[in-house]
């Protein structure tokens, strides 16, 4: 089913959420953490995974979409905790894109909502984002090693600490985290003032 149209960061956080329930998966555990690779061939059509030898790393991914087959490609040059991005990315768009074929790259939060095609990547970046990081987790997690680290190390270092440790925990690139907690500023502050998670208003960045 063709799903793919624009979408606010709720309306896709709450696409992207319903997903995972279907799945059986509590995105509010607080150990909660995704084996992309692992769930993609659960979850695919007679898939086939191969790592790719790109020259360099501004393709992360492909991923080719048949009516009995699908193939994801992921960029051998990228980190594990990068291929496990990459990979979610293409499930995102296996999930909810009808189309055959897609190039991917890395993780850019401020991809435009202008052209549709764009859009598509911004879905699947940040789709990708919420699956592995669900926000029901990640800022309670972010709290809590916020206010360890920041009590014990300078802020330099206890920023790097925090970023470090959510990036094990999620089993996700550093520069991943780094993107997750500017984009969710507005959802974070909303948690430090005392509003739970079930009440959090996931607002879109341009606002």
């Amino acid at each position: 089913m063709n799903r793919a149209k624009f979408l606010n960061r709720a309306g896709l956080y709450d696409m992207v959420s319903g997903k995972a329930a279907a799945l059986g998966l509590n995105m509010a555990a607080p150990n909660y953490r995704i084996d992309a690779m692992q769930l993609a061939m659960q979850v695919c059509l007679n898939l086939k995974i191969e790592m790719l030898n790109f020259k360099e790393t501004k393709i992360c991914g492909i991923l080719y979409k048949g009516e009995n087959s699908t193939t994801i490609g992921l960029n051998a040059r990228r980190s594990l905790f990068g291929q496990n991005f990459d990979c979610m990315h293409e499930l995102i768009h296996y999930w909810f894109h009808d189309r055959r074929h897609f190039w991917c790259t890395p993780y850019d939060d401020s991809l435009s909502h202008k052209n549709f095609e764009a859009h598509l990547e911004w879905q699947a970046n940040e789709g990708a984002a919420q699956f592995l990081m669900p926000y029901q987790s990640f800022i309670p997690n972010y709290s809590d090693f916020h206010d360890h680290f920041y009590a014990r190390l300078s802020p330099e270092n206890a920023q790097n600490a925090i970023i470090d440790h959510l990036a094990k925990s999620y089993l996700v690139g550093q520069k991943a985290v780094e993107y997750r907690i500017n984009g969710l500023e507005k959802e974070i502050t909303q948690f430090v003032k005392g509003i739970q998670i079930p009440q959090i208003k996931i607002i879109s960045r341009h606002k």
